[in-house]
């Protein structure tokens, strides 16, 4: 009978092992990677644009998922050093990128990285404009103002990094406005070049307003006008000049204003796009990701699939010529068969896409 009894509870214990090992087997492959944590490399310093863009979205990626996914930043030739790490990484869904719409289209006519958009999937969750902005205490006062300053000498000016799309915005509205490039001062990141500003290095900066909105509802800094199509409220006591309200033929900057997208390898396999796609769009709706958007001064972009692809498409034509004819890429984008604007058109350019 003692016998018996321990026999019984030896197939109840080796019963209970194999169950609870079978279980652990199934919930491994469940998860979109069951062999370690996957990495968003971010191509900018922490507290940025394009870090405080996409860290909350991640964030509810993860609640959806119920994996880790973790976020570092590597700095470096305006975010190619970043992608160019992630490339050389394998295709096997355990390695993104992020950075902003811009710097990508630049990568190509800067010489940084041999990318573009055709190598990527994307997911992008706002859209929102680039602000220029000056001192609260600074006698600028107005977008006229700014101008002439400018004209008067060779002006410190605050951005980011070179081909990013503050940068390539502004330089867009200087050659409409007859100004010449002025000194530019890179800080790593849209809010070190808001600093930078505070601290008196420079004179005037140009940041995405995402990342300098709570420094201007402050009272430290003053936006002079940002890149939408029309006057900008924030709330119910702050409005900001519209570019185009303030500068004549400037009505197709907006059209530049900036995504920061997540990026994917596009030969990746098909089910970690898919089962990503479905989380982005169970977080872009949820309220803590809309209160922060509306907080932060954003808009909910939303592009995934064939409108990010078309998106990013035409936001290299855009940046990629507007560097070129500025003077600041080191290659011409006919090198790379990229249309100019007026010239764009969608069926041609899908075509590219070699998945």
């Amino acid at each position: 009978m003692k016998r018996t009894l321990i026999v019984a509870l030896l197939v109840l214990v080796c019963g209970g092992a194999l169950l609870f090992a079978q279980g652990q087997a199934e919930g491994a492959s469940t998860k979109l990677w069951p062999r370690t944590q996957p990495v968003v490399t971010v191509g900018f310093g922490a507290g940025g644009g394009t870090d405080t863009a996409v860290r909350p979205v991640i964030a509810k990626m993860e609640e959806y998922l119920g994996e880790t996914i973790n976020v570092v930043n590597m700095e470096g030739a305006s975010s190619a050093v970043a992608a160019q790490h992630v490339l050389n990484r394998p295709a096997d869904g355990y390695s993104m990128f992020a950075t902003g719409s811009a710097p990508i289209s630049g990568f190509r006519v800067m010489g940084t990285a041999n990318s573009s958009w055709t190598d990527w999937v994307s997911w992008h969750p706002f859209v929102g404009p680039a602000a220029l902005i000056v001192r609260a205490d600074s006698p600028m006062k107005t977008f006229d103002d700014v101008v002439a300053y400018l004209k008067s000498k060779k002006v410190n000016f605050g951005i980011s990094g070179f081909g990013v799309g503050p940068h390539v915005l502004v330089e867009a509205i200087l050659g409409i406005a007859g100004v010449s490039s002025p000194n530019y001062v890179t800080g790593g990141s849209c809010r070190n070049a808001a600093v930078a500003l505070i601290a008196g290095d420079v004179d005037v900066a140009m940041s995405t307003f995402s990342s300098v909105v709570d420094f201007v509802k402050a009272g430290q800094l003053r936006a002079i006008a940002v890149t939408t199509p029309s006057t900008y409220q924030v709330d119910e006591t702050l409005k900001i000049d519209s570019i185009t309200a303030v500068l004549p033929g400037s009505e197709n900057i907006p059209q530049l204003s900036e995504t920061w997208p997540i990026f994917m390898r596009r030969d990746v396999p098909q089910n970690y796009i898919d089962k990503l796609t479905e989380a982005f769009l169970w977080a872009i709706e949820q309220p803590e990701i809309v209160n922060y958007a509306k907080k932060q001064a954003l808009d909910i972009a939303g592009y995934y699939g064939e409108s990010a692809d078309r998106f990013l498409s035409f936001s290299e034509a855009g940046y990629a010529w507007t560097l070129y004819d500025a003077g600041l890429a080191s290659k011409s984008p006919a090198e790379f068969n990229i249309p100019k604007l007026s010239n764009w058109n969608w069926d041609v350019e899908k075509a590219k896409i070699s998945k």
